[in-house]
């Protein structure tokens, strides 16, 4: 069975940038690790750090998941990687949630 359900979701700076893990699982443990990078903001630059490149990146992932047919998993764990420290992220998790319900729902803006 393939992962299809978002458990953990790692935002970590790389080379003037973002990178995302995302850690996939199936109801039956197959487990599957995905590397994404965001697009770069709508001037051109490369979305590096900070709290606005932070969230697009959840939006990404969101889309990323949607198109794919994936879904968030209950107990969804989101951590950013500072100074080479992992901490929980729990605005971006609700930034990430609310992106994704928007999506499924169809909301208007997500093109």
């Amino acid at each position: 069975m393939q992962a299809d359900s978002l458990e953990q979701l790692f935002v970590r700076p790389r080379a003037g940038g973002l990178e995302l893990l995302l850690v996939l699982e199936s109801e039956a443990g197959d487990r599957q690790r995905v590397t994404l990078q965001p697009p770069s903001t709508k001037d051109g630059s490369a979305a590096g750090g900070g709290d606005d490149a932070e969230l697009m990146a959840t939006e990404h992932v969101a889309r990323w998941l949607v198109r794919r047919g994936y879904s968030l998993a209950p107990r969804l764990r989101v951590r950013r990687e500072s100074g080479g420290v992992l901490a929980d992220a729990p605005a971006l998790r609700v930034a990430l949630q609310r992106a994704f319900k928007e999506l499924e729902e169809g909301e208007p803006g997500w093109d």
